[in-house]
């Protein structure tokens, strides 16, 4: 299957991109890492997939609504 098969093919079957399932994914990796808080952010970003701190820093904040060091905080406090 060409790319650009798989990338419609996989919209009609979950509603998302590629690309943006991907992020969730990492998200979603980085979340659990940020709960365990044994790295600091910056490992967190990398080690999820990331290779650009800006770039996660604003998918962390598009998906959760807060930053990662928020998420961090308030998550400490429940």
């Amino acid at each position: 299957m060409v790319p650009n098969s798989f990338c419609r093919y996989f919209k009609t079957r979950t509603g998302k991109t590629f690309s943006k399932f991907l992020v969730d994914i990492r998200i979603g990796y980085s979340c659990k890492l940020i709960l365990e808080n044994k790295m600091d952010i910056k490992q967190i970003c990398f080690e999820s997939g990331f290779n650009n701190f800006a770039s996660f820093h604003k998918s962390f904040k598009a998906i959760t609504g807060k930053t990662p060091k928020i998420y961090r905080q308030s998550h400490m406090l429940s």
